[in-house]
């Protein structure tokens, strides 16, 4: 599967965030998406998703070298960001059946595991609205990495863990990362330093 961004620009009024940035994204990877404070990160994940426009330039997705219609973009993207928020009237457990109706799990993921190694067991029947931050993370981490999604876009995905959530969020990385692309914004070198093997700074695609 490929990724081909091509002269992609996001501005606004007063502002330019980057321009003309060009570049293939491939299976198998993990790309770290970098840049200061500003600079766009958020924003580049954003318009991947489809969640907002680009100024100029085109976002397209190939499978076997056929264009993947943008309508059926969500059956293959995953996300983690920070301003996707979780339905907090759902327990964790309802969440998990939620997610199940549209996405498979990855082959060899027990997911009772995987709940017991974010140390969420016992919140299994917790509505959403009582988890920490951190609970909140581990769980959007989990819906996103666990299941079937060949383009995962991972936004700042170490905010509200502590020492041992991050090394958790490690561990299920390198558990999950293989034959997907991976792309993780940050300005965090503990987010992506273990396993991304590209680095671009969407910073310096500006004129």
């Amino acid at each position: 599967m490929q990724l081909v961004i091509e002269g992609l620009s996001k501005k606004y009024p007063k502002n330019k965030l980057f321009e003309n940035f060009s570049y293939t994204f491939e299976s198998d990877n993990v790309y770290a998406i970098t840049g200061e404070n500003g600079s766009g990160k958020s924003t580049f994940m954003k318009i991947i998703a489809g969640v907002i426009p680009a100024s100029k330039g085109t976002v397209s997705i190939f499978e076997n070298k056929k264009k993947i219609d943008k309508d059926n973009i969500h059956q293959i993207l995953g996300i983690t960001a920070p301003y996707l928020e979780l339905i907090e009237e759902f327990t964790l457990k309802e969440h998990l059946e939620f997610h199940s109706k549209f996405k498979k799990l990855l082959v060899g993921i027990n997911l009772d595991e995987e709940i017991e190694r974010a140390n969420l067991s016992k919140s299994i029947n917790k509505n959403v609205q009582e988890f920490s931050s951190g609970m909140q993370q581990r769980l959007k981490l989990i819906l996103s990495c666990c299941y079937s999604s060949e383009i995962l876009l991972l936004d700042e995905p170490t905010s509200h863990l502590d020492i041992k959530g991050i090394a958790w969020y490690k561990d299920l990385i390198k558990r999950t990362k293989q034959k997907r692309m991976l792309l993780i914004a940050s300005n965090e070198l503990d987010e992506y330093n273990d396993f991304a093997k590209k680095i671009i700074n969407i910073g310096s695609y500006l004129n």
